[in-house]
């Protein structure tokens, strides 16, 4: 897929005045960002990835973006690493090392869980996974209409 029609299917025409455009970025921006700071939100999305893990439609429609739980993953880590050199330091109470430890630990539970279950569905059923991502990269976003084959295609496999 070229550059320009990447940059079409990202910004439509008028998109700086579509409120859906606006409040569809917000929202994936913020759910992005809570998985990267405080996964412990997601813990019921994690339930649901576990129960649904051999169903691949459900698990692309996690909250939150699987970027933004392998984002949690590594800033939680990265925050473990920074919490235990600053135990070692000694610069720390023990009580505010324990529940920031606690906290750090949980993220890494839960992030480390859907990250596992959702590499798992996508090498045990490749198919299914291959027609997420092609809808996903093709069909038309924010209430524009199928303009080429690719996104006709696309619409029909969502429906």
């Amino acid at each position: 897929m070229r550059l320009g029609s990447r940059l079409r299917g990202e910004f439509p025409s008028g998109w700086w005045r579509s409120a859906r455009w606006w409040i569809t970025g917000i929202r994936d921006l913020a759910l992005s960002t809570a998985a990267a700071v405080a996964i412990v939100v997601f813990v019921g999305e994690m339930v649901r990835a576990v129960r649904h893990r051999d169903e691949p439609r459900t698990l692309a429609r996690l909250s939150g973006t699987f970027e933004g739980y392998v984002a949690s993953l590594l800033a939680n880590s990265a925050g473990l690493v920074v919490l235990a050199t600053l135990a070692i330091e000694d610069s720390l109470p023990v009580v505010l090392t324990a529940l920031l430890a606690g906290w750090c630990l949980l993220n890494i539970a839960i992030s480390a869980t859907v990250f596992v279950v959702a590499a798992r569905s996508r090498i045990r059923q490749p198919a299914a996974w291959a027609e997420l991502d092609f809808v996903e990269q093709h069909a038309p976003k924010y209430g524009r209409p199928a303009e080429t084959i690719a996104e006709y295609q696309a619409q029909q496999l969502q429906e």
